[in-house]
């Protein structure tokens, strides 16, 4: 395990919270929204919530070292319950509400969870299907208790009745919260966060508190123009590093205000309504969005559509030409469309108010990053993983750097190792895997993270990713291509939602494809082309012609080595029930190549 030295400055998550709550106990630390309505927490009431929660883990026997977990949409009692938990010592243990049973057994089991909080009804289910194959798990908590009211399984209660005990037991404990609190060292395991598992079973990552210090560190180093008074939208999973990062970590360093939505499917309204100032957003989202907002276009009247191509037409133009070394004439074109039609797309977006957008967790079209930076999205590519607590390298503002996604961040080390995979050292770098020393052991040598990306260094320190070294593959010519980099150029179609290239050792390149089923859809209506199901819509010949002429057109922009000869229509959605894709809808490649191989084999026939 890697062993941190974070120097005398060392903050711990508590330490932090209690920092605010004392210094400016009034300002807003969070906010939910139910039924229409956003309901506010202040610092100091965030810091008395905790202590009651807290409290009453302590009541529950919860010792430094127990393992908690949260299986739960983002909400703001996820975010009460782990704070309460770390100042308790305990370990909290992130879980993915989408997760099916089988999945949630290997979490439990593999993270020794004890006490699990939960969301609703659902997730329960979920649980009592499992009776007798999880025997360490004890106790559950649920958030909203609707149908679950005379349930006693696993001594099920109620977050409030948790809380209220809590509440009344805090005089009897505090002494022993602050004890506990105090003595939280760097090292010490703060939360337990499972990697992808797109190539085997999902692994447990300790993130310790030093961990989360040296990000705290990073963070505000990184946005000191976003005023600390900013607003933050909590969506993605609280279970993935990227969104402790974003959201949790950012709030703690900054003091910016976490905003939980109603949830995932209420998400444009939210961000309507927040407005915020830093936005992060996988590439999934990117390309969701700029769908939805061709949908909203291919929807107006004649004129609208007519200005809305003007502008991304003048737009497109000037993406050859770093924003720095606009003309006079690109920059008073650039203002007329921003009054005109920018402004109107980015307000739509929610993004109105964004200072910085982030992208990270998988590559992006650079299409789609030329887009939105032309309609005045400073959108920028990051890196980082899991194993560095969130974010490590960083483009400048307009992604304007040789690189893809930047260089290192302050306080942080990267090299290139003989075969290109790049090794990172620092102190965002976690302790290693629970209880698994031998994966422990091959991902961190001599202090440095093994991170499985090959990359490309450039002369300003920037780096681009080339892809995952155990998928880069080899065609029978004995020509190595990089997939993520075909699948992504062909993902920038508005009517291409997911792409999975076949390529190793054979004589050509061919794809399975997923069409975005909201624009196909679109098209076929206006165009009179008749569905009933995803399916039906899917093995219409309009549909296959169009997405091969989408292919033909997107391959224009590859070698001609890494052009998609032939292509299968996928007739269903990728689903992680049916074990297709992970939690964080990373393609499960040799799942899908073993599901669908007689497919593959007739594009080769």
């Amino acid at each position: 395990m890697v062993t941190h030295n974070t120097g005398t400055d060392f903050k711990s998550v508590i330490d932090r919270i209690r920092e605010r709550a004392a210094h400016m106990p009034d300002r807003v630390a969070m906010r939910q929204k139910r039924y229409g309505i956003w309901h506010e927490l202040t610092w100091s009431g965030l810091n008395t919530f905790i202590n009651e929660v807290a409290a009453s883990l302590i009541g529950q026997g919860v010792k430094p070292g127990t393992k908690i977990g949260i299986l739960s949409e983002n909400r703001r009692e996820w975010v009460l319950t782990q704070f309460a938990a770390q100042a308790v010592g305990a370990n909290v243990v992130g879980m993915y509400p989408t997760s099916p049973a089988n999945e949630i057994k290997h979490l439990v089991t593999a993270s020794d969870t004890e006490i699990l909080f939960i969301e609703d009804q659902e997730q329960f289910d979920k649980i009592r299907a499992l009776d007798g194959q999880v025997p360490a798990l004890r106790q559950l908590v649920v958030f909203e208790p609707k149908g679950l009211t005379r349930e006693t399984y696993l001594d099920l209660t109620s977050f409030d009745a948790l809380h209220a005990r809590g509440r009344g037991d805090y005089a009897t404990y505090r002494d022993e919260i602050d004890r506990r609190s105090a003595a939280i060292k760097p090292d010490d395991t703060a939360l337990m966060v499972f990697t992808s598992g797109s190539t085997g079973a999902p692994k447990a990552a300790e993130i310790s508190f030093g961990n989360y210090h040296a990000a705290c560190c990073l963070i505000d180093e990184c946005f000191k123009d976003i005023p600390n008074t900013a607003n933050l939208l909590s969506y993605l999973p609280l279970s993935h590093i990227a969104e402790q990062n974003v959201t949790v970590i950012n709030a703690l360093a900054t003091g910016r205000v976490m905003n939980f939505g109603e949830s995932l499917r209420t998400i444009n309204q939210d961000l309507r309504d927040i407005a915020p100032e830093l936005f992060f957003g996988v590439p999934r989202i990117w390309e969701k969005m700029y769908s939805n907002l061709m949908v909203q276009l291919k929807t107006a009247s004649p004129l609208q559509r007519r200005l809305s191509d003007l502008a991304l037409k003048s737009a497109r133009q000037r993406a050859g030409t770093a924003r720095g070394d606009w003309s006079v004439a690109q920059r008073a074109a650039n203002l007329f469309w921003d009054l005109l039609i920018y402004r109107h797309m980015r307000s739509y977006l929610g993004l109105g108010r964004t200072k910085t957008a982030l992208t990270a967790a998988a590559p992006i079209s650079p299409d789609l990053l030329r887009f939105f930076r032309g309609i005045g999205i400073n959108i920028r590519e990051i890196w980082g993983m899991t194993e560095t607590t969130g974010a490590a390298t960083m483009q400048p503002d307009w992604g304007e750097c040789e690189g893809r996604v930047g260089p290192f961040l302050k306080g942080v080390e990267g090299k290139i190792a003989e075969d290109g995979e790049l090794l990172v050292k620092g102190g965002i770098v976690f302790k290693g895997y629970y209880k698994n020393e031998d994966a422990t052991r091959a991902a961190i040598v001599d202090g440095w993270l093994h991170t499985g990306d090959v990359v490309q260094k450039f002369e300003d320190q920037s780096y681009s990713v080339v892809d995952r070294k155990k998928d880069i593959m080899i065609n029978a010519a004995g020509k190595n291509l990089t997939p993520s980099l075909i699948e992504n150029t062909m993902k920038a179609s508005g009517y291409i939602k997911e792409c999975i290239i076949i390529a190793d050792r054979r004589p050509y390149v061919t794809a399975l494809v997923q069409l975005d089923f909201e624009t196909v859809r679109l098209w076929a209506e206006t165009n009179g082309v008749t569905y009933t199901t995803f399916r039906s819509l899917a093995e219409n010949p309009e549909v296959i012609d169009l997405i091969n002429r989408e292919v033909t057109r997107q391959n224009a922009d590859l070698a001609r080595v890494e052009h998609i000869k032939k292509i299968w229509l996928m007739t269903k959605e990728l689903d992680h029930d049916d074990g297709e894709v992970t939690a964080t809808m990373k393609v499960r490649r040799a799942k899908i190549t073993e599901a669908y191989a007689e497919e593959i084999e007739r594009l080769y026939a």
